[in-house]
Order: C-alpha cells, then structure tokens, then sequence
C-alpha cells in the first residue's frame, strides 16, 4: 500500500512546487500552467475514452494519452537536468502516425462547412470540449516556447496542433456514428 506521505507531501501548501530539477517555482508559473493543461486534456480524453465502445478507437485514444505523458515529461524535465536525455520524447514519427490516422477519418467522414455548432453527441460534444483544451495547452505551449527558450518543445507544440485537428475530425465521426 501506497503511504499518505507519498501522496500528500504538503511541500505545495506555502503555494510552490518543484520541477523535476528541484527547482521551486510559483504553481501559477507557466510550466506548471502547462501541465496543468496537459493534465487537463489526458482527463477529457480519459471521459472520452470511457464513452467509447470500440477497442480500436479506445487503443487509439491510449495511444494519444501516452504521448501526452511523453509531453509532460519534455515540460517537467528541464534540459539542464541530467535526466533529461533520458525521457521519451514526442517527435516526428508521433506527429506522422497522427497525420495518418487523421487522413483515415477523414475519407469516412462527411466534413461540415467551416463553421458549426456542437453538441451532435454526447461522445463528439466531449471530442469537441477535449479539443478546446488541446487548443489552450498549444497556446500556453507557445508562450512557454516563447518566453523560457524552451525550443525543444517544438514537436510537443506541432503534435497538440495536430492533436486538435485529429479531435475535431473524431468528433465529426462520433456526431455522424
């Protein structure tokens, strides 16, 4: 059994916490702002996944969370911790294998006009409201790139951008199922 100590370890009660290099930041400082966004969206994909039945469509959204777990480990590791060169990373062969499947909706998939309203389901709504979060990590990505140099996050960055356009296709595809 876990111990309470290692759950609750109270060091976040004076309103900081620390990355990964020990480093004590403000919890409202963008990284963690970040993180908090990741987790975020890992969550409303967590409610998605358990409104789907297909185990292909369930394996796919594993998948997806899996990498984001990846992108928060390139955001909590700072590139002068030693551990860094050691976390998994998202890269390019991620970006393209979610390009892929996103072009495999899309050929099943009716595309709507350029603007429209949601709510055509219950499980696309919640594709939709897990897009919208993707939508605000990738802004918050782009500020953390911008003001901390952090240019090592830029395939985290192209991976949440095309994390969004995957889940607006997939919302579509759960509307019209």
């Amino acid at each position: 059994m876990v111990e309470f100590n290692k759950i609750t370890t109270r060091r976040g009660d004076s309103g900081e916490t620390s990355l990964a290099d020990g480093l004590a930041l403000p919890k409202d400082s963008l990284a963690f702002e970040v993180l908090g966004d990741v987790d975020e969206l890992h969550s409303a994909l967590g409610i998605l996944k358990a409104s789907i039945e297909k185990t292909p469509d369930k394996n796919e959204i594993d998948w997806i969370e899996h990498c984001l777990l990846r992108i928060g480990g390139m955001i909590a590791v700072p590139p002068s911790h030693s551990a860094f060169s050691k976390i998994e990373r998202v890269g390019i062969s991620d970006l393209e294998k979610l390009e892929s499947r996103q072009k495999k909706l899309m050929e099943k998939v009716e595309m709507p006009p350029l603007f429209i309203t949601y709510g055509g389901s219950e499980r696309g709504a919640r594709a939709d409201m897990a897009r919208a979060v993707c939508r605000r990590a990738e802004r918050h990505v782009v500020r953390l790139i911008r003001e901390e140099e952090l240019s090592h996050l830029s395939d985290a960055l192209k991976f949440l951008n095309r994390l969004s356009d995957w889940l607006f296709v997939k919302a579509r595809e759960l509307d019209a199922s």
